[in-house]
């Protein structure tokens, strides 16, 4: 599978995590991939030279206290996923969360992330979006980051209709071919008016809007171009030209189609040059309710 042959599931034991160890785990059965389940511990250790026996002291607490989350890790992953012990790998690590998870799937070399769109920070219930998009940032491989949808074996794939979104599309056709489920290709015309003479229009000047034909032509254009995408990934597929702002157009047309994942292209950087995520790839991670992968193209 394009997905790679090792999964990482991230994992701080909420229920928003329980649907990231689920999915992580049927991934990881479709693909024949290696379970890897990652629980960050916060930091517990203090420097403490002048009070070598309290050093002592919190060094044996942390040794507890990571035996306890690995045994934690252990359990919630066989009970949610029947897997025997020896069928996945628990990696325990302590530090900040996001930072954490990203150095450990580097070292084990994962080939996506799965993450959940919620969790648990400190003692506070709040939007997983400050360590899943960091995650989604900054990560080397693809990350879904999931929600609890209905199951419906429909996969939306946008795409610009350029060469870099041809990853994330060859990705959601091969999961689609995989689970035997439906993929809907789609493109969006993000046909705005716009002022004709610079900014006069609040001082009477018209926008300017394509005339009806010109909009007619984009669309059967695109319309063609996604059949000869869906030829060439030699794969049955529904097509769908939408007009109005790409990130909005997606996020409805998955609500539109019931799509239990959508599989959305960034085009973004590598090494110290990842600093943003496409801000389309970014509004759909925090707006779709169903789960969304990312694949970055390079």
């Amino acid at each position: 599978m394009a997905l790679g042959d090792k999964v990482l599931v991230a994992t701080d034991l909420s229920e928003s995590a329980d649907e990231a160890i689920r999915q992580g785990h049927l991934i990881a059965e479709e693909a024949r991939s290696r379970l890897i389940v990652c629980h960050v511990v916060h930091e517990m250790m203090r420097n403490s030279p002048l009070f070598p026996q309290r050093v002592q002291a919190e060094t044996e607490a942390v040794i507890t206290v990571e035996r306890q989350a690995a045994d934690a890790v252990e359990q919630r992953v066989m009970a949610i996923t029947g897997r025997a012990p020896d069928a996945f790998e628990v990696n325990i690590t302590m530090g900040t969360a996001e930072a954490e998870i990203l150095r450990v799937a580097e070292e084990v070399g994962a080939t996506l992330i799965v993450t959940g769109s919620r969790g648990l920070t400190g003692i506070r219930r709040m939007l997983l979006g400050n360590v899943a998009e960091r995650i989604v940032r900054y990560a080397h491989c693809p990350v879904l980051v999931v929600r609890k949808h209905a199951q419906t074996n429909k996969t939306l794939a946008p795409t610009d209709l350029s060469e870099r979104a041809a990853p994330g599309v060859a990705i959601a056709a091969e999961i689609a071919k995989l689970r035997g489920g439906t993929l809907v290709v789609m493109h969006s015309l993000d046909i705005v008016p716009r002022p004709a003479f610079g900014f006069t229009v609040p001082f009477g000047g018209l926008p300017v809007i394509p005339p009806p034909e010109v909009v007619t032509q984009a669309r059967n254009g695109a319309e063609e171009v996604l059949g000869g995408l869906l030829e060439r990934l030699g794969v049955q597929g529904e097509r769908r030209v939408v007009e109005g702002d790409a990130a909005t157009s997606i996020i409805q047309t998955a609500d539109e189609t019931g799509a239990d994942l959508v599989v959305v292209s960034t085009h973004g950087r590598t090494g110290l040059a990842r600093v943003a995520l496409g801000s389309v790839a970014e509004k759909v991670v925090r707006g779709a309710h169903c789960s969304v992968l990312v694949v970055r193209s390079h």
